[in-house]
């Protein structure tokens, strides 16, 4: 009988626990239902992005236009029997005097919207005893680095002397070939304005006829003429817009 009771008390005893647990715990949970979600936080604003930066300066000038008519001077040397001299019984190798002078010209073609010129260019160097002229197609190909162009020279043409000459020929006439290779620096100054400077080599070479004591007879002579210029371009059509 004493077991029976300890048993029912213990019943009883867990009973309650129980029922106090539920009660207790059933606010919490419908609290807990009831009560609303905190609000997901707003995505933070993106911080505007910074404008492009407007490319005025001079760090990011660029050549560009379709027209471009360019003006050319400085000063030239040229050694008219460097690698051959001429034939006609009136001067030994190397015969002629190197002569330093005056150039000057300009050039006039397409610079394709952008930093390659192809066009027409004339030179004419003025010299003590007779003048030097050359002509014909000209390909500036330029690189684009901060501030400034390297440009490179190619002009493949027809060359000339005239008004004289130094070996002293009577009844004189001229004509040849010019090859130029150069390079140098061309700076934008405005959108429709460069400057250059440039340091040219020449290939010269002549066929040259006169009169002798035995007759008229024609040789052929080659030298070379090395040049430092200054030019101002203009550009026109589709120049940027900066």
């Amino acid at each position: 009988m004493k077991y029976i009771a300890f048993f029912m008390t213990a019943i009883l005893l867990s009973a309650s626990t129980a029922l106090a647990q539920e009660e207790g715990g059933a606010p919490s949970e419908a609290a807990a239902e009831s009560a609303p979600a905190p609000a997901e936080p707003a995505p933070a604003e993106q911080a505007p992005a910074d404008p492009p930066e407007e490319k005025r300066s001079p760090y990011y000038k660029k050549v560009k236009g379709w027209l471009w008519i360019e003006g050319v001077a400085g000063i030239s040397s040229y050694d008219p029997d460097q690698f051959g001299a001429l034939s006609l019984g009136t001067a030994g190798p190397g015969g002629a005097p190197k002569e330093r002078g005056p150039q000057w010209g300009f050039s006039l073609g397409t610079g394709f919207g952008g930093g390659f010129f192809l066009g027409w260019y004339y030179r004419q160097a003025d010299y003590n005893t007779y003048k030097l002229m050359k002509t014909g197609l000209e390909f500036q190909p330029t690189i684009r680095i901060p501030y400034v162009h390297i440009m490179f020279r190619v002009d493949i043409g027809f060359a000339k002397m005239f008004s004289g000459n130094p070996w002293g020929i009577m009844n004189f006439d001229s004509g040849g070939v010019d090859t130029t290779f150069g390079v140098g620096l061309r700076i934008p100054i405005v959108r429709w304005m460069s400057f250059a400077a440039n340091f040219d080599w020449s290939y010269i070479g002549l066929s040259v006829r006169g009169d002798t004591a035995t007759g008229r007879q024609t040789s052929w002579v080659s030298g070379q003429q090395l040049a430092g210029t200054f030019a101002l371009t203009f550009h026109f059509i589709g120049v940027r817009k900066d």
